[in-house]
């Protein structure tokens, strides 16, 4: 028995497979482009979380640096430098030792500067100032005639670290209360 086929159900089939075999393709593409611009994405997002938490650290190393300083018999004079600033109740006064420099300026100056090795990898060192507040007297101390009151003496210190980047950099502040 000889079959004939019929060349019209081959020429109508024959396109068919190409057309199916290029939707797959164009579905892989779009597939594999979405993952890799979220692995892209995922990738920024823990590199920046990590020079995040490196800033972090070195602003911490700087506080504590500060507050080592502030823990000695003897602080020095708060004149505008090496850190030491004074807090001056008009706000027009442009002494050295009022003035403390813009925590938001990268290339302010005026800062204390830790030393290069502390923070390994970040940017650059940590840096602090120091400002003497408005000293009190205690609010639970003896009022006897014959004895001062010790007054207390509070400082606001504020750090600032950077991470692997200048362009990263956190800024941190505290109080710190001691009494002569």
């Amino acid at each position: 028995m000889i079959y004939v086929l019929r060349g019209s159900n081959i020429s109508r089939q024959r396109g068919a497979v190409l057309i199916v075999s290029l939707v797959f393709m164009l579905i892989l593409t779009i597939i594999a482009a979405a993952s890799m611009q979220s692995s892209t994405m995922q990738e920024r997002m823990a590199g920046n979380a990590k020079d995040t938490n490196l800033a972090f650290q070195s602003a911490e190393a700087g506080l504590r640096e500060a507050e080592a300083v502030l823990s000695q018999i003897n602080v020095g004079p708060f004149d505008g430098t090496n850190g030491l600033y004074l807090q001056c109740a008009d706000p027009a006064n442009t002494a050295t030792a009022c003035v403390e420099p813009n925590w938001s300026n990268h290339t302010s100056v005026g800062w204390q500067v830790m030393a290069a090795d502390v923070i390994p990898y970040s940017a650059k060192p940590p840096e602090y100032i120091i400002e003497e507040l408005v000293s009190i007297g205690s609010e639970n101390a003896v009022l006897d005639a014959d004895n001062p009151i010790a007054p207390l003496i509070f400082y606001r210190v504020t750090a600032r670290g950077y991470g692997a980047s200048s362009r990263s950099m956190v800024v941190l502040s505290t109080t710190f209360k001691r009494s002569n």
